[in-house]
């Protein structure tokens, strides 16, 4: 996966760059000397799910109405390539996103409505056009 990532930002830099969103924010808190990033549960299954924001108001609403302001959890902005490297590395084992989440929608079965899977978002993120 990651060389199909690496040859598909190849070509998109020889079409002319990639144009990315600028940032995204992720919930993330330090944990024994480590960046935890926040994930949820997508259905009962218990897949990870990573919540990105395209805006930190957003981000910040869901710490405070799912009530993770308490537990250290912070917004942290991350630009597209922190995304990949996120969703690559540590997080390889994440089924998908969810774009702009509420705190609810994993109680009330809607987060498929703002789910994306983990390769067909690291593939928009590296085919953005310009």
């Amino acid at each position: 996966m990651l060389e199909e990532i690496s040859t598909r930002a190849g070509s998109a830099r020889a079409r002319g760059g990639i144009r990315r969103r600028p940032r995204w924010w992720l919930i993330a808190k330090i944990e024994n000397g480590r960046v935890e990033f926040l994930t949820m549960a997508r259905d009962e299954d218990g897949g990870e799910t990573l919540p990105v924001f395209g805006y930190e108001e957003e981000a910040k609403m869901f710490l405070h109405l799912g009530g993770y302001g308490g537990d250290g959890w912070r917004t942290r902005e991350s630009s597209s390539g922190k995304i990949v490297s996120v969703l690559c590395g540590p997080y390889s084992g994440a089924e998908g996103v969810a774009l702009d989440p509420l705190p609810g929608m994993v109680a009330d079965g809607t987060l498929g409505l703002v789910w994306l899977g983990r390769e067909r978002f690291l593939g928009w993120l590296l085919e953005y056009p310009q």
